[in-house]
């Protein structure tokens, strides 16, 4: 057999042996970890993963290295400090009587690098004041939300989202019947303190439907609520069947814009109405079941978060998908949302202290399982204040939804206006989900004039946690550009068009020295010549 024979044969082995080594457990199962992070962080920096080594190749010759990229090759350095992005992070929860004026108070961040208040917009001075434990009406007599221009009703729910933009904020909002400390839960519905009847809900969904959709650029979700203490689906007088469950989510995900998404508080309802967990062919498609996320608010109770993890409401199964799992219910119930939550919100609150389960260990795992976005920060105090004493609270904090460094550029230093270059960005998102609601992405010339150049087809919302990204794009300059210096920026403005050029809503990535807040933009490179 000649060599070269005896070395395409050799790399034939070696390259088979090596496809039937990849991706695959014991068994000959896909293994979970073949999609595993592709690096690990230690100190700041990137540990690439050891090579496999297939000895079968050691006569081949050395692949010929790839073409170099075009232009200079710029570093970033990726820093700890906790910092403020839209869309994510803790939240500070309020509750807002509809019934009354605004108090403006109720609309704030606890912290600094906070941009989120989790508003609950209680609903309950609506409902029949006759209603109560144990009481059955033959005529009901609700009364519909006080219309814009009344102070009240309408206009403190308008209220609030203008106050959520004056002081450049977002939302997350629920709309609550009935819920006070203490009140506890039950599945007794003569035992149940009322929320709403279906047809009086539908009427209010109905009213607030124009104002979700006026105000969806400081909605950042809306959870599902209505139903039940605290809006949470469990201890309902009225609602407890099935049909008037999925008559209010659909008449949610009809009154809420297209681009915004839902989170329900049991994923069991998601899976039984629609299916999953969402492909990724599936996601961001606009459908039902790409709009729906989970706020889980009893993280890390138990087993099953306090219900969340199960295939039963009230006792009873309502679907039989993890029958037979090999893990157990809670486990296929924990599976099924650590996939479907690659490209839907997760929120919610923690739930008492409940060692080891909620220690720093488990709940940083079970964070980043989950891609969890959204945390309130004001419960539960005793296990948030654990968080700080074992020493994860600064990575929470950091880590809460998507979190982008840039690690390196290619990007030319001089151009002729009206020409073409190349650009070659790698980034890379350390937090611990993706973005779900769409944004666009810009590059931008700043100099005596600005040029806004969108980069047509990237889609931060692919960026996923744990994983590379790589923005390679030619770009076209305008043939009436200005010559002259110009510094050259990575621009995430927000989607809408009232808050594109207010700089508190863009995306600020986690690295030393790329920052202008005055722009709104992360300085690739300072100094890029624009030649006539």
């Amino acid at each position: 057999m000649s060599r070269g024979m005896s070395v395409r044969v050799l790399a034939l082995f070696g390259l088979l042996l090596s496809a039937a080594s990849v991706g695959a457990a014991p068994g000959g199962k896909t293994s979970p970890d073949a999609t595993a992070t592709p690096y690990l962080r230690e100190n700041g920096g990137v540990i690439s993963p050891s090579p496999v080594l297939f000895p079968l190749l050691l006569n081949l010759e050395p692949p010929l290295p790839p073409p170099p990229l075009p232009g200079d090759k710029i570093l970033f350095y990726p820093f700890d400090e906790d910092i403020p992005n839209p869309e994510r992070g803790f939240m500070k929860q309020s509750s807002i009587p509809v019934d009354q004026p605004l108090d403006a108070h109720k609309i704030i961040a606890k912290q600094p690098t906070d941009t989120v208040a989790w508003i609950y917009f209680f609903l309950d001075k609506y409902k029949d004041v006759r209603d109560g434990k144990g009481v059955n009406l033959t005529d009901y007599r609700g009364r519909l939300l006080e219309p814009i221009g009344s102070g009240i009703g309408l206009d403190t729910v308008n209220d609030s989202f203008i106050e959520a933009r004056k002081k450049g904020l977002k939302l997350v909002i629920r709309f609550v019947y009935v819920g006070y400390p203490g009140i506890g839960s039950t599945k007794d519905p003569n035992q149940t303190e009322p929320d709403a009847p279906l047809e009086l809900v539908l009427q209010h969904i109905n009213q607030l439907a124009p104002l979700l959709q006026e105000n969806k650029d400081v909605i950042v979700a809306v959870q599902t609520g209505f139903i039940g203490y605290w809006g949470e689906w469990h201890s309902s007088k009225y609602m407890g069947d099935l049909a008037s469950r999925k008559a209010v989510l659909e008449a949610v995900l009809a009154a809420v814009p297209q681009d915004r998404m839902i989170m329900l508080r049991y994923p069991r309802y998601k899976q039984l109405w629609y299916g999953g967990p969402l492909t990724d062919a599936q996601a961001y498609s606009q459908s039902n079941l790409a709009r729906i996320g989970i706020h889980d608010d009893a993280f890390l109770k138990d087993e099953i978060d306090d219900g969340t993890f199960k295939s039963n409401t009230a006792g009873v199964k309502i679907t039989d998908y993890c029958d037979g799992y090999p893990g157990g219910e809670a486990q296929c119930w924990r599976d099924y949302v650590n996939l479907d939550t690659r490209f839907t919100p997760v929120g919610g609150e923690a739930s008492v202290p409940n060692s080891p389960r909620s220690d720093c260990p488990n709940a940083l795992t079970q964070l980043a399982n989950m891609h969890w976005s959204l945390q309130n920060n004001g419960f539960n105090k005793t296990l948030l204040d654990s968080w700080v004493a074992q020493g994860c609270m600064p990575e929470i904090r950091r880590r809460l939804g998507y979190r982008f460094e840039l690690i390196e550029a290619y990007i030319p230093r001089s151009v002729k206006a009206g020409s073409s270059f190349t650009i070659n960005i790698k980034l890379r998102n350390v937090g611990f989900a993706a973005m779900f609601n769409p944004r666009p992405a810009y590059l931008v010339l700043q100099g005596a004039s600005r040029y806004e150049l969108p980069l047509a087809g990237v889609d931060p919302r692919l960026w996923q946690p744990g994983r590379e990204s790589i923005i390679a794009l030619p770009i076209d300059l305008p043939q009436n550009i200005s010559p002259g210096n110009y510094r050259v920026g990575l621009w995430l403005p927000d989607a809408s068009t009232t808050l594109r050029y207010n700089h508190v809503y863009a995306v600020r990535f986690a690295n030393a020295k790329v920052w202008d807040a005055s722009a709104g933009m992360n300085i690739l490179l300072d100094n890029f010549y624009v030649g006539p």
